[in-house]
C-alpha cells in the first residue's frame, strides 16, 4: 500500500461548515492525541517495524509516529504564521518531499523520545487552539494538503489525519498477524 491521501476528500474539510468552537476543536485534538498515544503504547516491540505504506520513506509504524510528531510542530507553526498575517505555505509546496525529509530525520529518534515529544507538541497545540478566537479560526492561509482554507479546517485535519493513519496501521498490523 502506498501512502495515499486519506480517505476523506479535500472538500470534506474545505466546504462543510463547521460549528465547532475553539474549545470543541481543542477537545477533539486532545482526545485524538490520547487515543494515538494509547495506540502506540499498546504495540508489541516487533510491531514498530511493520511497513504500513510502500512509498516515500517506506512508512513503518515507527516512521508514522515520527511523521505525527513532525506535523505537531509544523502545522501549529504554520497557523501561528497565518495569525500574524502570513499567507501559509508557498504555492506548489511539495508535501511529499517535505514529509519524506522531515520524517526521515525525526525517525532516527527512539520511540519513547518520539512518544514524549508527540505528547508535548499535541498539548502545546491544544493550548494554541484554546487561545484562538472565532475570528482567528476563520483566518485563511495555504495549507500543504488542503490549499487555501480557514485555520479551523487545518485544526480539524490534525485530528482526522491521526484517525486515518491509525486505521491504516491497524489494517497493516492485522494483515501481518
Amino acid at each position: 500500500m502506498s501512502m495515499r491521501p486519506l480517505r476523506f476528500a479535500q472538500s470534506d474539510t474545505n466546504a462543510r461548515p463547521l460549528a465547532q468552537s475553539a474549545k470543541e476543536l481543542a477537545d477533539s485534538l486532545m482526545t485524538e492525541g490520547e487515543k494515538t498515544l494509547a495506540f502506540f503504547r499498546a504495540l508489541a516491540p516487533h510491531e514498530w517495524e511493520v511497513q504500513v505504506y510502500a512509498d516515500g520513506p517506506a512508512w513503518t509504524v515507527h516512521k508514522l509516529l515520527a511523521h505525527f510528531t513532525e506535523v505537531e510542530g509544523s502545522i501549529p507553526r504554520l497557523m501561528r504564521s497565518i495569525l500574524k498575517g502570513g499567507s501559509g505555505v508557498e504555492e506548489g509546496f511539495d508535501i511529499n518531499a517535505w514529509n519524506a525529509a522531515q520524517t526521515d530525520e525525526l525517525s532516527r529518534q527512539d520511540r519513547e523520545t518520539l512518544l514524549a515529544e508527540f505528547g508535548r507538541r499535541r498539548a502545546a497545540t491544544v493550548v494554541l487552539v484554546l487561545a484562538m478566537s472565532a475570528a482567528d479560526l476563520d483566518q485563511r492561509g495555504r495549507h500543504p494538503f488542503l490549499g487555501v482554507t480557514e485555520i479551523k479546517h487545518m485544526v480539524r485535519l490534525m485530528y482526522l489525519h491521526l484517525q486515518g493513519h491509525r486505521r491504516d496501521m491497524r489494517r497493516a498490523l492485522k494483515a501481518r498477524s
